[in-house]
């Protein structure tokens, strides 16, 4: 069987006392137009289905009633599908204070009966009392092995195949889609993403070969994505912009998988990026980094090619999922705009 590690990605502007780690789960990058490997059955509504999951596998006998929803993408896309959820995880906007509202920015609002869960901890005995027949966890950064094998006795998991944000966005997709017995409906989100990225591309066909960075500031120094495999990439990629090289090939441990460690004394480098996504920990450690004596003086601050990202839209930017991807690039239009 195969053993996912046990390091745990959590969204990339959360509050957290522990370790943040970044889009460090990095798998080869596969077709967008592949079909999910995880599911053995391949015909839209379709019942029973198995799927393939990191801990085993597991067989959904019967198109699901009541569903609960575990990570931002299970959400989005299960809502799009017109599921029956009955407990999901709310937002990290909510969690964090950012907003008060628990539904995703970029996804259908639930019903008010829906009771909304800890995204940061999962209650095997709360998930238990909403009776659900499908527990949907693809995108679920807290998941781990115990608890997974806990939650299967109370209904059929579907989670990641190998890792965590190690499936590209149409496998996620279609997983989900054929989880709930929708495959083709699954396919019309995965249109409409596809059409907002050609749209896109159409308006600004001057990013293809432009740069970029993301990352996060820390105290004194600012963790940046670079991986070309991980999933801000891969869908950065599809934009056009690629990760700054300058700072790819920096080199060293990274304090996360997937990411270089950057100090401040070094942020000069940031200059060399076409445009810099940027999230924050607090507002304290913002001021910091924009006040810095070096980062102070970057041409890329003083411009519209920085863009300082709310939580919602650096979750979503950390595993972008098909039912946020038109949502994600209005978000970024700006700055995207400014280098085209």
């Amino acid at each position: 069987m195969h053993r996912p590690s046990s390091r745990r990605a959590l969204p990339l502007g959360a509050l957290l006392t522990v370790t943040v780690v970044l889009s460090g789960c990095t798998a080869p990058q596969n077709s967008e137009n592949s079909s999910a490997p995880g599911a053995k059955s391949t015909t839209s509504g379709s019942f029973p289905v198995s799927f393939a999951n990191a801990w085993g596998t597991v067989t959904v006998p019967a198109a699901p009633r009541r569903v609960v929803t575990l990570g931002y993408a299970d959400t989005a896309v299960a809502s799009a599908l017109g599921a029956h959820i009955v407990g999901a995880v709310r937002s990290y906007g909510s969690v964090s204070g950012e907003t008060k509202d628990e539904n995703l920015p970029y996804a259908k609002p639930l019903d008010k009966s829906v009771t909304w869960l800890d995204p940061m901890k999962i209650n095997t005995e709360r998930i238990a009392g909403l009776e659900p027949d499908l527990i949907l966890a693809s995108t679920a950064f807290t998941l781990d092995e115990p608890t997974y094998r806990r939650l299967n006795t109370v209904a059929p998991v579907v989670t990641y195949e190998k890792q965590l944000y190690g499936a590209d966005t149409t496998e996620e997709t279609l997983r989900i889609g054929r989880a709930l017995g929708d495959e083709k409906g699954a396919r019309k989100i995965l249109d409409t993403a596809d059409r907002a990225v050609a749209d896109l591309k159409s308006e600004l066909p001057g990013l293809t070969g432009k740069t970029y960075l993301y990352g996060q500031a820390r105290d004194g120094f600012a963790v940046m994505v670079t991986e070309e495999t991980n999933a801000t990439a891969r869908f950065m990629n599809r934009l056009g912009p690629t990760p700054l090289p300058a700072v790819a090939n920096l080199g060293g441990k990274g304090s996360v998988p997937g990411a270089v460690d950057v100090s401040y004394e070094r942020a000069a480098l940031f200059d060399r990026a076409d445009v810099l996504f940027m999230t924050y920990q607090s507002g304290a450690l913002k001021e910091k980094f924009e006040k810095d004596p070096v980062v102070s003086r970057l041409r890329i601050l003083k411009s519209a090619r920085y863009l300082p990202l709310g939580i919602e839209a650096a979750t979503a930017l950390q595993s972008p999922n098909a039912a946020a991807v038109p949502w994600l690039i209005d978000e970024l239009r700006p700055a995207l705009t400014s280098v085209s």
